[in-house]
């Protein structure tokens, strides 16, 4: 039996494991260097600061990454991610814990499909990320 959700048992309402993340400063810093983003608020502390941050900011299209790898990493290698997106509706800063939770919100037994409804939170509940995706599914 297979650890990843297959059409055959996958219905609404079904929740997705939570994902933990947290960004150190040389993560931040080789992001910065290997996406060409010179800006200085995801590796300068002080810099942030002075930019009205309260610490050093994690990069959004870093946040999208891991929000593609918590999709993937639960529909498992066989599925296919047919389409994903989301909002950065706050910041998240250096060290701070952040998850990835979501549910399945509907099933196209037709298509083999799923979508999801997904959000990146802090500790204290606040949303930074809603997301939507969809997800074609192996089939067993």
């Amino acid at each position: 039996m297979s650890k990843y959700p297959d059409m055959s048992t996958i219905k609404v309402g079904d929740e997705l494991p939570v994902m933990h993340k947290r960004a150190e400063e040389a993560e931040l810093f080789l992001y910065s260097a290997a996406s060409f983003n010179p800006h200085r608020i995801h590796y300068d502390r002080a810099y942030a600061n002075y930019e009205g941050h309260q610490d050093i900011v994690v990069h959004g299209p870093l946040q999208g990454s891991w929000l593609t790898q918590f999709i993937t990493d639960w529909a498992g290698p066989h599925a296919r991610l047919l389409s994903v997106e989301w909002q950065n509706r706050a910041s998240a800063f250096v060290s701070e814990e952040l998850s990835f939770s979501g549910s399945v919100i509907s099933v196209d037994q037709v298509n083999g499909s799923v979508q999801l409804e997904i959000y990146e939170r802090k500790e204290d509940g606040s949303v930074l990320m809603p997301a939507k995706a969809t997800v074609k599914l192996e089939q067993s």
